[in-house]
């Protein structure tokens, strides 16, 4: 089996992985081995994990994520805002010749890098992880070097539809009005919080895709109900991460529950090549939906 490019490994084994590059399923690549995380250091992480205190105190940690979850929705709201403002204002600086192409890419990617990071440690918070709370000068939650590496190559994906979002902008070819492309493509913002709140719950968590399934439930999220409860190993995806039909729209969420920790062994075993079949049925899903 050929071994994935540098540029994907050391993503932390417990992220969805949305944040996988499509280029690495077309050069004939297997998602797993260390672009998900190896069996080894799944163990490793596995180990760490039933370490924390979030594990070992389950009210502590039901505390820690009752405030975290006002903290992080409060935090994501104001960021979205904020980067919305920004956004749109060097959009406007551009259109109006205020700046050059070379102008908008950075002050762009310095607004979203921003968001990102912001997004990432509310969604984090959200998910359980200690911190001081949203105020000014106060830590929202400390990154440890997983946490941090996954966020970094996430990012780099993430830059890939920024410059695609931001070409359109350059050359004129966006279709629907400015402010509604600019509210779905932050829209997106939303897959971080859930990725990064993820990575936050303790292992015997379980999460089920949840939403209105209905007629407008799209073939790759009625896919996703339909293989339903996910573990932190297993989860293919979040909503509006851009790996299901509906992108950015997604109407669907993740409805969280904990479970006895000692069957967390029995789910782990196989999760890894489980969520591989799971991300390559999505893609084929996706790529069928919308030919």
């Amino acid at each position: 089996m050929s071994q994935p490019r540098a540029e994907f490994e050391g993503h932390f084994v417990f992220a969805p992985s949305f944040l996988i590059a499509e280029e690495v399923e077309e050069a004939g690549e297997v998602f797993e081995g260390k672009a998900i995380g190896t069996a080894a250091f799944a163990d490793l992480a596995l180990a760490k994990d039933q370490m924390f205190t979030k594990d070992a105190d389950p009210k502590q940690y039901a505390n820690e994520r009752k405030k975290g979850q006002t903290v992080g929705k409060r935090k994501l709201g104001q960021v979205t805002g904020r980067t919305r403002t920004g956004l749109l204002r060097e959009i406007k600086r551009f259109q109006g010749n205020k700046t050059d192409e070379k102008g908008l890419r950075k002050e762009a990617a310095k607004v979203m890098r921003t968001a990102w990071r912001d997004v990432f440690l509310a969604g984090l918070r959200a998910g359980g992880t200690p911190g001081e709370g949203a105020g000014k000068g106060k830590v929202l939650v400390k990154l440890d070097a997983g946490d941090d590496k996954w966020f970094k190559s996430a990012v780099q994906h993430e830059m890939r539809f920024l410059n695609g979002f931001l070409n359109a902008i350059i050359d004129e070819t966006y279709v629907m009005p400015l402010k509604r492309r600019v509210k779905m493509y932050l829209d997106a913002l939303t897959s971080f919080y859930e990725s990064a709140r993820v990575i936050a719950f303790p292992t015997n968590t379980l999460m089920w895709w949840k939403g209105p399934h209905d007629k407008r439930t799209c073939a790759s999220c009625e896919y996703l109900f339909q293989n339903s409860p996910y573990t932190k190993l297993t989860l293919p995806t979040t909503p509006r991460s851009g790996l299901t039909i509906c992108l950015t729209n997604c109407r669907d969420y993740l409805f969280v529950r904990r479970i006895a920790p000692e069957k967390v062994q029995v789910l782990m075993e196989g999760a890894i090549p489980k969520r591989d079949a799971y991300i390559r049925k999505l893609r084929k899903i996706k790529r069928e939906g919308r030919a």
